[in-house]
């Protein structure tokens, strides 16, 4: 960041907070005098109907802060994603209404973005300095079980904290999409953010009722999952590719078997019919689930761009095999096999490569 005096926007998502809203924004609002910051507060509520927005309206007079009352959509992560779009300050910070991230511990999550050495910092329960105040052994094992599981996406010792702040210039430049409310998590792993921890202590809300339960609980292993496919989007096309093509040779085996055996076929003719019946049933799988190429593409030349693949994979794959036979004394059993078993290895990355970047180039939906 440039060495201006940076303006803070701190982004606050709630439902039924009255008494929450009435302690925070005046918390809020005093470090941001005692430490001369200059910054808003952006409370988003979903229509509270305990009369939490009247309550921020009648202190936006006296401290820095708008409400934003959301009608129609609901829910934690998408009324944070409201309040990026409509934050002003050049690092949003997100928390909870509760009290139960440390208000005080806002000047240290900013300041090493502040510093250049980060584009994000999380508030962190599990690092040195760290901890959970009054948290049964269960929650807290349930806790650490979710940061556990998200290990593959990131380097974070608190995947799962709700107190985080990060460059609003990045969090613009790609779509958050979160299922349930980790949108921290989705946010460091979709912006790649280089991102740092800080020790809290984190305290369980005081006034009003949780929104931690089973339902909160599948979201977030729903979430893991778009997530992990997100990250790993070229081996997850990948898998499925090769399970594509495991069905596809099941339909060769099928189609064949049928015109040889009941319409007494030749069986060199029928492998020809079998190989385009698998083609094209590989090629619509391919297209619908594999890259989910969206609606409007001219299926009639990327079929046939696919067609040329696949045959230059067969060619790929007999290339193999014949070189190994000859070259490398693949010739008798059952060494042939693993000839041929290499064979269809190169020829089906070939057709994966082939089919990402010739046939479907540029029009994969990642979901």
């Amino acid at each position: 960041m440039d060495h201006k005096k940076p303006f803070i926007s701190i982004i606050i998502p709630t439902y039924n907070e009255v008494e929450n809203v009435a302690v925070i924004i005046p918390n809020i609002a005093n470090v941001f005098s005692f430490h001369k910051l200059d910054g808003e507060i952006i409370i988003v509520d979903d229509s509270s109907p305990d009369g939490t927005s009247g309550i921020v309206r009648q202190m936006s007079g006296r401290y820095p802060v708008e409400c934003h009352v959301r009608t129609g959509e609901r829910g934690l992560a998408s009324a944070i994603i409201h309040g990026f779009h409509v934050a002003t300050g050049d690092i949003c910070v997100v928390m909870d209404a509760d009290l139960s991230h440390p208000v005080e511990k806002i000047p240290d999550l900013i300041r090493p973005i502040i510093d250049g050495r980060c584009d994000a910092a999380v508030g962190s329960r599990y690092i040195q300095g760290g901890r959970c105040d009054d948290w049964p052994w269960t929650r807290k094992m349930v806790s650490r079980g979710a940061g556990f599981l998200a290990r593959g996406l990131t380097p974070l010792r608190d995947a799962t904290s709700g107190f985080m702040a990060i460059r609003r210039d990045i969090v613009g430049s790609v779509t958050l999409d979160p299922i349930g409310w980790k949108i921290v998590l989705e946010t460091i792993v979709k912006t790649k953010a280089r991102v740092i921890e800080v020790p809290i202590t984190f305290s369980d809300r005081r006034q009003g009722k949780s929104k931690f339960n089973f339902r909160a609980q599948k979201d977030y292993l729903i979430h893991l999952w778009k997530l992990y496919i997100f990250k790993y989007a070229t081996l997850s096309q990948f898998v499925k590719f090769c399970l594509v093509g495991a069905s596809g040779l099941v339909v060769d085996t099928l189609v064949l078997v049928s015109l040889v055996e009941m319409l007494h076929f030749d069986p060199r003719i029928a492998a020809v019919f079998a190989f385009l019946c698998a083609v094209s049933w590989n090629y619509l799988l391919n297209e619908r689930w594999t890259f989910r190429v969206p609606k409007g593409v001219n299926k009639f030349d990327t079929y046939i761009s696919f067609l040329v693949i696949c045959l230059i994979g067969l060619a790929i794959r007999i290339g193999v095999m014949h070189l190994l036979m000859e070259f490398a004394g693949m010739r008798d059993r059952p060494w042939y096999v693993l000839a041929s078993l290499l064979g269809i290895i190169a020829a089906t990355i070939f057709n994966f490569l082939g089919s990402k970047h010739i046939v479907f180039p540029n029009l994969v939906q990642m979901k």
